[in-house]
């Protein structure tokens, strides 16, 4: 019997949510996780996995982990440094990028500079406070 449109395309939503989950699975088991804390977002399989509000990942990076036995503390570790590169607005790498090395700024310089930017916020916000003064002060 010929399986209809509607059946093949469940069959593969089956095959895909299976492989999925079982990467998934593999992954938790790796990094010695509890699928208990975690969840798919929107429920869709295969789209992007939160564990317990402290990250997320998404299918192709939990894909990667897995083939290539990423550990926990490197995933972790890529994962603070996209959060420390996005607020500076410098370049993002993937997963696999990071684990082949890719020039990366030094924890150091992300000291550097948040030092810059906090001493450019307050020089900003002492400007605000003189012009708030001064126009107090001197009514047109």
């Amino acid at each position: 019997m010929e399986k209809t449109k509607y059946g093949i395309k469940k069959d593969l939503r089956q095959q895909w949510e299976q492989a999925c989950n079982g990467y998934l699975n593999e992954l938790l088991r790796m990094w010695d996780l509890h699928a208990h804390y975690g969840y798919w977002v929107a429920e869709e399989v295969g789209g992007l996995y939160d564990y317990a509000g402290e990250w997320t990942i998404s299918m192709n990076d939990i894909i990667y982990c897995v083939e290539h036995d990423v550990e926990y503390h490197d995933y972790q570790e890529w994962s603070d440094y996209c959060v420390d590169a996005h607020e500076f607005n410098l370049p993002i790498p993937n997963i696999k990028s990071w684990m082949m090395g890719c020039p990366r700024t030094s924890e150091e310089n992300f000291d550097n500079l948040r030092k810059a930017k906090a001493d450019l916020e307050a020089a900003v916000e002492e400007e605000q406070e003189r012009l708030r003064n001064e126009e107090t002060n001197n009514p047109f």
